[in-house]
């Protein structure tokens, strides 16, 4: 008996320790869950919502840009794009992953490299591989299926640019592209690390990227397993790039783009002499912006960057070109200003100026020269021997001055970027740049706008601008908003600058005048200007006894020139006209500044 009740009692405790560990057990467990479900809640509940919800940047629809009467020019319509982002397949599987796509799609060689060359550590910059863009609808449904059973491939809708005139227009408003490195480096922008961002990369788009891109959104979505969509959850909105306004007439600038298309090289500007609004701007032959908003084929990139007409430079600010008789403004301004002439000071021409042992010509020899001429009849028959005269009275400092102060060889500060500053040359600069002294012939050169000079054709807007607005300097722009900085009005003797002006009034006006055929017949809108020709090739001496004074070979022609203004009696529009290889000025380059000047008052309202 005693042995039975000895036994329950060490059964009973068994019991109690086994039930009291079991307790233990129960209070720790019930403590953790407290623990988890209390105090670590949003811990967790972010570790979940890590594997559920996917946070999404969203790229901003960018601005249009529109024309000075609201005519749309750059637009954006949606494509599709099929995307790896390396973040959603592990390490392990990448390459797997990278290969079984190689094999399912037909992709482009440089996708293919780079689904073979996967990077070792990924990263925000490094993340996203394009596979391909602009998705058929048949291309579209291929990549869903895939999508299904690859992990990290991931079909994305958004807004790309589209230009509706791409070449018309490809020198203005230019183009967008992916960002490059240096972009990164310079950029807080988050969203340039998606795989289809876009930026703009030359003229207007790349000017005002800055109003153009807007500010990205942020979305948040459930996913699936397979990181595919199942539904929204959360977002902020982006905000929308601004629309831009240009100053550029479509209509004005169609008809130029389209006289010019006569010549196979050429620019053209249209400007608001009083406050620099320009109203077209062409350079030709233009380009298929459209090509650069996706991938671009190496076959359409070499058929433009060997064109020998060189459609990818932006003549209008970047041509490099001796002025040729367009600088005798300049130079009889200087005289005037200088006092070492007046309007009546008359030099002769027999056609031939000798210095030395060298002989200079004037471009009508062959007939004898002009005879004896004023400045206003120098300038009016563009006369060179009038100027080798004048030359010998001024230093080419002082020469050198003037046309800084008209703009010429500096930089105007169009609202475009990359624009080149061409050159004027001084004494100083030659010794520090040629290590050479400066000689009587490159004076004589530098008088009929030759020899080191080297101009744009906006700095020659920018010019005979000041010179008919009443010397106000203004700045050339494409912006319609953009705001003017005043600049202090040059100090010419308001007598001097109308002598210049009756001379530029009969280049077009008078019976011996050199572009009489180009001028207009209405006399509410009558033109004055300043016709030119650029020689690219010396003419020797030898040749000239042959009579050999013009090249048929297209590539040895000389640049035509005009640069003029109308209405005369009340400027309001400057135009220049250069055609590479062209000729003559006044018997290519006039007749072009004519009908673009009429274009102009047929599209352009103006009061008088």
């Amino acid at each position: 008996m005693s042995k039975l009740k000895n036994e329950r009692r060490l059964f009973t405790r068994r019991v109690f320790i086994f039930a009291g560990i079991q307790f233990f057990f129960f209070v720790v467990i019930i403590a953790r869950l407290g623990y988890l479900q209390i105090f670590k809640a949003d811990h967790y509940k972010l570790l979940s919502d890590k594997n559920r919800l996917v946070i999404k940047r969203v790229l901003p629809t960018r601005g249009k840009i529109l024309d000075t009467e609201n005519k749309v020019l750059a637009n954006n319509k949606f494509l599709y794009t099929a995307i790896l982002d390396l973040f959603d397949i592990p390490k392990d599987e990448r390459q797997n992953v990278a290969e079984e796509i190689i094999r399912e799609k037909k992709l482009d060689e440089k996708v293919i490299d780079n689904l073979r060359n996967l990077p070792d550590s990924v990263n925000r910059n490094n993340r996203f591989i394009m596979l391909q863009e602009d998705l058929s609808w048949d291309d579209l449904a291929g990549y869903y299926i895939l999508s299904s059973r690859i992990p990290g491939i991931v079909i994305e809708k958004f807004q790309t640019r589209y230009y509706l005139y791409p070449e018309q227009l490809s020198h203005v408003i230019g183009y967008i592209g992916s960002p490059t490195k240096e972009d990164f480096k310079d950029s807080e922008n988050e969203a340039l690390f998606l795989p289809m961002a876009k930026i703009g990369k030359t003229c207007i788009e790349k000017e005002y990227e800055y109003l153009l891109f807007g500010k990205s959104g942020i979305e948040q979505i459930e996913v699936n397993s397979r990181r595919q969509f199942v539904r929204h959850i959360d977002n902020i909105e982006s905000v929308p790039g601004q629309d831009i306004n240009l100053t550029i007439n479509l209509d004005l600038q169609l008809e130029a783009y389209k006289i010019l298309s006569r010549h196979e090289s050429a620019s053209c500007i249209v400007m608001d002499v009083n406050t620099g609004a320009l109203l077209a701007f062409v350079s030709y032959p233009g380009f298929d912006s459209n090509i650069f908003t996706k991938k671009v084929s190496s076959k359409a990139l070499k058929k433009y960057y060997e064109n020998p007409y060189k459609p990818m430079i932006n003549k209008v600010i970047n041509g490099l070109y001796a002025p040729g008789s367009i600088f005798k403004i300049i130079m009889g301004l200087t005289g005037l200003s200088e006092g070492v002439i007046n309007e009546n000071t008359r030099f002769n021409c027999s056609g031939v100026y000798e210095v030395g042992d060298h002989k200079f010509h004037c471009w009508k020899s062959k007939y004898g020269g002009h005879g004896s001429l004023n400045l206003k009849q120098a300038l009016a028959q563009s006369c060179d021997i009038y100027f080798y005269n004048l030359s010998k009275l001024l230093s080419p400092d002082k020469i050198a001055k003037t046309a800084k102060d008209f703009g010429l060889g500096i930089k105007t500060g169009i609202d475009l970027p990359n624009e080149k500053s061409g050159l004027i040359p001084t004494q100083k600069w030659k010794k520090e740049n040629k290590r050479q002294k400066w000689t009587t012939g490159d004076t004589i050169n530098m008088s009929i706008g030759q020899g080191f000079v080297l101009t744009t054709p906006i700095q020659l807007a920018r010019m005979i601008s000041i010179l008919v607005n009443g010397l106000y300097p203004i700045t050339p722009h494409l912006r319609r908003t953009k705001e003017q900085i005043l600049l202090e009005k040059l100090g010419y003797k308001k007598e001097h600058i109308e002598v210049i002006l009756d001379g530029l009034y009969d280049v077009v006006n008078s019976e011996r005048g050199t572009a009489r055929l180009s001028a207009i017949e209405d006399e509410n809108f009558e033109t004055a200007g300043k016709t030119g020709s650029s020689q690219v090739c010396r003419i020797s001496e030898a040749q000239r006894k042959k009579g050999e004074t013009v090249f048929y070979d297209y590539w040895k022609k000389e640049h035509a020139v005009f640069v003029g203004y109308a209405p005369a009696d009340n400027p309001k529009f400057a135009v220049v006209v250069l055609v590479e290889h062209g000729g003559g000025g006044a018997s290519t380059a006039a007749p072009i500044a004519k009908d673009v000047l009429l274009a102009a008052q047929k599209f352009i309202k103006y009061t008088q």
